[in-house]
């Protein structure tokens, strides 16, 4: 029985310095970091999705969570429904941003007020792939537009996190 004691001591030596090193491990997590994102979209024909460009900056892009500029298309869209006695309707739509490096997938909320013709979302990073696999995120945003028949601007600000 006594053969048995010194694993026995071993194992729990052993134990007992595992859980001390993995209590003392640093977080890897990294802070969030601010982003505006600037995307002037062109409307399509019906049954086409929408498609554009845009500009990234803030200290999300220094850091690489996001790249500066690259192109989006919409990939879905689902009239979610709306309130018609006060005039507002809401639109879930995913965006595909494309760089150079990768992709991020982003879902936005959209706030449409048929009173005012004015357009707020609120907008998160589904996932990502290559560099932007480990992106998560969320902000708020609204459009603008010069010409409704051909087009808006979407303006995201929040935090991305990688």
């Amino acid at each position: 029985m006594r053969a048995h004691r010194p694993s026995r001591v071993i194992v729990m030596a052993l134990t007992a310095t595992l859980a001390a090193v993995a209590a003392a491990a640093p977080v890897s997590a990294s802070a969030p970091m601010g982003v505006e994102i600037v995307s002037p979209m062109t409307f399509a024909p019906p049954g086409e999705f929408n498609f554009g460009t845009f500009e990234a900056s803030g200290p999300a892009v220094d850091e690489g969570l996001i790249c500066e500029s690259g192109d989006v298309n919409d990939t879905g869209i689902i009239l979610a429904g709306g309130q018609s006695r006060v005039g507002k309707l809401q639109i879930p739509v995913y965006k595909t941003f494309t760089c150079p490096d990768g992709e991020l997938f982003i879902r936005i909320q959209v706030h449409l007020d048929l009173n005012t013709f004015t357009e707020t979302f609120s907008w998160v990073v589904l996932g990502g792939t290559g560099a932007y696999s480990h992106v998560h995120g969320s902000g708020d945003g609204f459009s603008f537009s010069e010409d409704p028949n051909t087009g808006n601007v979407n303006v995201y600000s929040g935090m991305l996190i990688g």
